[in-house]
């Protein structure tokens, strides 16, 4: 492992956990990328949602990079621009030397706690610079006076550039309830954007990774239902990583066992469906053929979709 240390600003620091190739593990491998930004509600960077959350993701083949971000605690006068900004230069930074950390290109997510959630969500939502993936653990989305600093416009700016998301929530937090994952994971399906949302019965605000690892002697942040965050977490990067292309460009094996709303996003498809479909206006009018699968349409409008359009169709999707 190589651990380095780099300064970013007056007021941030990144560490990084990265990967050294050898002959016995393979000199050609890259691995993804994980920035974490830590929670502490601005005032500080919580050390339990900082280092031990890089090591876990190491273990599962990621270089990951903790963002020690600017903070009240260090800068008295700091607005939200500042822990913003350094966001910016973290990325830039991890793209910058990219290829000397072996990363593979177009796997780089964000991870924030917490406040560190608040930040990530309104840099993901605001700045030029975007992870591929985000993942927010008990994230403060909705305005908070408990947090020293604030964004308050992270929901509005929700569109279709916010990255695909992975959301931890529980009922039993009260700093950042449910309902600041529940209006984030509201407004990312608005902007149809792909996303994961688990809301657990239990589990206090701050309990990291859940397990003993983070817990700091209290059993309390000992959950292994909770704890089980992680693991999803790791499933669901996998299958996103699997959806990007070396371009950066989202991988779709498009079908007829698709939406029709999402088969038109695809400017190639939508061409397909109007040749081959005369009357794909009238289909479009009725809104319930719009989220049903396409190849169910036909069941209902047989008059409009014949089986041997959505044969034809089903064999032109595969060439797209």
């Amino acid at each position: 492992m190589l651990i380095k240390k780099e300064r970013l600003s007056e007021h941030a620091e990144i560490t990084g956990y990265i990967h050294e190739r050898n002959r016995e593990l393979g000199e050609e491998m890259t691995y993804p990328t994980m920035l974490v930004l830590p929670g502490g509600g601005f005032r500080f960077c919580s050390a339990r949602e900082g280092e031990p959350i890089a090591a876990a993701y190491y273990a599962k083949g990621y270089n990951t990079f903790v963002l020690d971000y600017t903070t009240v605690s260090k800068k008295p006068d700091a607005g939200i621009e500042d822990p913003m900004q350094d966001v910016q230069l973290a990325l830039a930074w991890l793209k910058e030397h990219e290829e000397e950390f072996h990363g593979t290109p177009h796997n780089t997510a964000m991870i924030g706690f917490s406040g560190g959630g608040h930040l990530a969500a309104a840099s993901a939502t605001h700045d030029e610079l975007r992870p591929n993936a985000l993942l927010l653990i008990y994230p403060g989305i909705l305005s908070n006076p408990a947090r020293a600093l604030d964004c308050p416009d992270i929901i509005e700016r929700v569109d279709e550039q916010t990255p695909a998301s992975f959301i931890i929530g529980s009922r039993e937090d009260t700093v950042t309830p449910p309902r600041h994952q529940l209006a984030f994971a509201a407004a990312l399906e608005k902007a149809e954007v792909d996303f994961e949302l688990h809301i657990f019965p239990d589990g206090f605000h701050g309990m990291s990774l859940g397990t003993e690892v983070t817990a700091s002697g209290n059993k309390t942040n000992i959950d292994p239902v909770y704890a089980s965050w992680f693991d999803m977490s790791v499933r669901w990067l996998a299958r996103k990583w699997k959806g990007i292309d070396s371009n950066g460009k989202s991988v779709a094996n498009y079908t007829v066992d698709m939406p029709l709303s999402k088969l038109m996003k695809n400017e190639h498809v939508a061409v397909i469906l109007k040749e081959k479909i005369p009357a794909f206006d009238q289909i479009l009018q009725n809104s319930m053929a719009r989220t049903v699968p396409f190849n169910v349409i036909a069941q209902f409008e047989p008059d409009l979709l014949t089986p041997e359009m959505v044969e034809e169709i089903s064999i032109l999707l595969q060439t797209v």
